[in-house]
Parts: structure tokens; C-alpha cells; sequence
């Protein structure tokens, strides 16, 4: 495969495992690119089939093709089909099937491993003090606002008790 359909695939899932979610940073590598539809049963290399995904969720999905292998449970297509429909993250970083397809996406692909489900919530954690972060950020602003507000304030009573002082109005 040329390296300008793996560049677009790479960028239509940001660099992520479309199967599990996994950053190629986190896994310190790229990451392979699946034929959704295998080439052994009739997969193409148009982009459309493509997915950028982990070694893992790769060697996971096989060549598994619903039409001709068992249970014949249509494997979801992270570029095509909504996910969220089909699947949700839980609490605890485990991911649970909405649907039948979505039980057989996890299930197949083996997405609840703990290795992912450990980075998720870490990802999620990390979020979350991302969002902390940002909020204390945008307080802080407020606060310095409000200092400049009273310093000014203050100044203009200063000013204004200094005037009566010496006896002007």
C-alpha cells in the first residue's frame, strides 16, 4: 500500500485505533491499516475499506468477514457506522454492547483487555483534570479582573478622600 492512502487513512481516525481508541503515541508507534472487508474475501484497497488500527485489535479481527464466517454477526465499521449507537464506555472503562453487533465488535476485537481498559481510564482522568484545569484557568482570570477592578476602585476612593482632605470638593 502507498504511503498516501495510509497518511489518509492515519488522519481519518486521528491517529487512532478506530477499533479500540488507542492514541499510536500511547502504543509509541503507527499503527497498521486493516481491510475492513478482507482482501481473501473480497476486500479492496479503496479508502472507504480502510481502518487505521492497533496491532492488537488487528490480529484480533483476523479476516473474519460476516457473509462466510460464524456466527455471521456483522462486524461494525468504525468509519461508517455510528459506534455510539452500538456500544457505551462504562464507569469503569469497559465498553458494553447497546446492540447485538456492538456485544460482537467487543467481544470479537476483545476490547474490554485490560491494557485499554486501564488506558481509557486513564484517558478519562485525564480529562477530566484537563477540564479542572481549564475551569481553575478561566476562575483565575476572573479573580485577576476583579483585582484590577478593586485596585481602580480603590485608587479613585484614595483620590477622592485626599481631595476632601485638603478641602476640595
Amino acid at each position: 500500500m502507498a504511503d498516501e492512502p495510509r497518511a489518509q487513512v492515519r488522519e481519518r481516525f486521528r491517529a487512532r485505533c478506530a477499533y479500540c481508541g488507542v492514541h499510536e503515541d500511547a502504543v509509541g508507534a503507527t499503527l497498521t491499516v486493516d481491510h475492513h472487508r478482507p482482501r481473501a474475501h473480497g476486500g479492496t484497497d479503496d479508502l472507504e475499506n480502510l481502518v487505521y488500527c492497533c496491532a492488537r485489535c488487528n490480529e484480533h479481527k483476523g479476516a473474519y468477514w460476516h457473509e462466510l464466517d460464524p456466527p455471521h454477526v456483522r462486524l461494525l465499521h468504525p468509519g461508517r457506522d455510528e459506534l455510539a449507537q452500538h456500544l457505551r464506555e462504562s464507569d469503569d472503562g469497559r465498553f458494553v454492547g447497546l446492540t447485538s453487533e456492538g456485544d460482537f465488535f467487543a467481544q470479537r476485537l476483545r476490547l474490554n483487555r485490560p491494557q485499554i481498559v486501564a488506558y481509557r481510564r486513564a484517558r478519562r482522568v485525564e480529562a477530566k483534570l484537563t477540564a479542572e484545569l481549564a475551569a481553575s484557568r478561566r476562575r483565575v482570570e476572573e479573580l485577576e479582573r476583579a483585582v484590577v477592578d478593586l485596585r481602580a476602585a480603590l485608587e479613585s476612593t484614595a483620590d477622592e478622600i485626599e481631595r476632601r482632605s485638603k478641602g476640595r470638593p
